[in-house]
């Protein structure tokens, strides 16, 4: 059973979708947080932000496909709109990292009210900048009784996106002409990378990357909180257990992240955490039909099987505990 909900955060309505199982009293919970850029509960790209993607990408609703597979084992979820996003009330150009942070801990606040569910078993699942936001949370909250992070980063966010604009770099001239006319924000963004970093770092607002074809004031203090705040420090505080999904194919996240966050959990005496790294999968866990396929053809793909296999299997034990 689906239904419409809100929760109040920060003098805005962030709306959402809670799924309660049918015919499981006080069900456990989990809360789903979104990735970069604009993103709605589905999790998927807000396409009506035209400034940020003037081509329509396609749909992958991955938190919709992920929220049916958890009430088939009995787990409640919420999933909501980013601020500024889908239905939520706010500005998402004017979004930092820590707001983002606020609404998450908002969410979860809400949760723990709502009388279905059992408010002492609700963990957290997070996506890509969800994971870190995910990750924060597990680390300054002891109630929460799992963590799930898929495709999430363990270093700098400086040394990712330099990662992924040296790999953009080799694209072939094809590609790279589909990515300006397309998705010309992220072109720009790593054609224009190393004068972002050094304006943010200086403490500016915003940037007009792009040129005089395209452009967009870019919101500089999501940036530097992001770098002022690896997802590093955060790690020796998180206890609870811990599911780590990775696409091998990521070309957004090098697995390598998943790799250095499962031995820095360990390190820091979290003996509960288990991580899948799934061979030919991508960020968003499809399959893709080329190790250098792009993201947007790819998210035209279902779901693999592999991933909900995986995740289905951990919490059903963590279910049992």
């Amino acid at each position: 059973m689906e239904r419409q909900e809100f929760f109040e955060s920060k003098g805005a309505r962030i709306y959402g979708t809670l799924t309660l199982p049918e015919g499981v009293e006080n069900p456990s919970a989990c809360l789903f947080i979104g990735g970069s850029f604009p993103q709605t509960r589905e999790g998927n790209l807000d396409n009506s932000k035209t400034d940020w993607f003037p081509t329509p990408l396609p749909e992958r609703n991955l938190f919709r496909d992920e929220a049916r597979i958890l009430e088939e084992i009995g787990i409640a979820t919420f999933r909501y709109d980013k601020r500024g996003c889908g239905q939520s009330e706010g500005n998402f150009n004017t979004t930092g990292l820590f707001d983002l942070v606020d609404d998450a801990r908002m969410a979860l606040q809400w949760m723990r009210s709502i009388p279905e569910i059992d408010s002492s078993r609700i963990g957290v699942l997070g996506q890509s900048e969800g994971a870190v936001i995910a990750l924060i949370l597990a680390a300054s909250d002891p109630d929460i009784k799992f963590f799930v992070w898929q495709g999430g980063i363990y270093n700098n966010l400086e040394g990712i996106l330099k990662w992924q604009a040296k790999a953009f770099e080799k694209l072939d001239s094809t590609t790279i002409k589909n990515f300006k006319e397309n998705m010309p924000l992220i072109y720009w963004i790593y054609k224009q990378i190393d004068e972002i970093y050094a304006r943010a770092k200086r403490g500016e607002e915003f940037f007009r990357i792009g040129d005089e074809d395209w452009s967009f004031n870019y919101y500089l203090p999501l940036g530097q909180e992001h770098f002022e705040n690896p997802p590093y420090l955060f790690v020796d505080k998180v206890k609870c257990p811990v599911l780590i999904l990775h696409g091998a194919l990521d070309h957004n996240t090098p697995p390598e992240e998943a790799q250095q966050m499962q031995q820095a959990l360990i390190d820091a005496g979290n003996r509960n955490v288990t991580t899948h790294i799934f061979p030919g999968l991508d960020h968003s866990f499809r399959r893709l039909g080329d190790p250098d396929e792009d993201f947007v053809t790819a998210m035209k793909r279902p779901l693999d099987l592999e991933m909900p296999q995986a995740l289905t299997a951990w919490l059903k034990v963590w279910q049992e505990k």
